[in-house]
């Protein structure tokens, strides 16, 4: 799993509204400043929502086509990072959903062994495959709190879910991984 650089995109400023205005507007270039500027974000959610590159880098493109063909619509009473981080998180659960339709395709055993542990025992892998386990009303905030760092409100307004129920599904989707981490560390 890469690690969480939100803080690092939280700080970025957002476009001036001139900015949002030539894009909405179709200027390919106010755009593409748009793209390199949150890419990085764009592409982390993703990641962290379906837990393999490939789904990562198609849900991100999905989000900034959504971007783009909502920009008109955008009003500035968030800020623009929390509406595109919302648009990127919807556009890689649905990915998710689209995706669990299908059959899956069986995987090559990891032989490399070299994979580094979290602490108490835990791998990346054994965090990524518990947390792609839970269901997405749980994985999304706790996802969104314990590695993004983001406060509850602010994944309250993301989510479009009140503070108290967002509180409680963090909870449930952290016992849910504790629970599924010690079963296997177990076996």
């Amino acid at each position: 799993m890469p690690p969480s650089n939100f803080n690092k995109w939280a700080t970025l400023p957002d476009p001036t509204p001139a900015e949002l205005a030539r894009a909405a507007a179709g200027d390919v270039e106010a755009f593409k400043t748009i793209v390199e500027r949150y890419k990085g974000m764009v592409y982390s959610v993703a990641y962290n929502v379906l837990g393999n590159h490939t789904d990562a880098e198609d849900a991100a493109q999905e989000a900034f086509l959504r971007c783009y063909r909502k920009l008109p619509q955008y009003r500035s009473e968030a800020a623009f990072s929390t509406w595109l981080f919302r648009l990127a998180l919807t556009a890689s659960v649905d990915y998710q959903r689209r995706e669990r339709r299908r059959p899956e395709p069986v995987e090559a055993p990891d032989i490399a062994g070299d994979e580094p542990e979290l602490g108490d025992g835990i791998s990346a892998a054994m965090l990524t495959a518990a947390l792609r386990d839970l269901p997405d009303d749980y994985r999304v905030p706790t996802v969104l709190r314990d590695i993004y760092g983001l406060p509850y409100q602010e994944i309250a307004d993301i989510t479009a879910r009140p503070l108290g129920t967002v509180k409680v599904m963090v909870h449930r989707g952290r016992a849910s991984l504790r629970l599924r981490l010690q079963a296997e560390r177990e076996s």
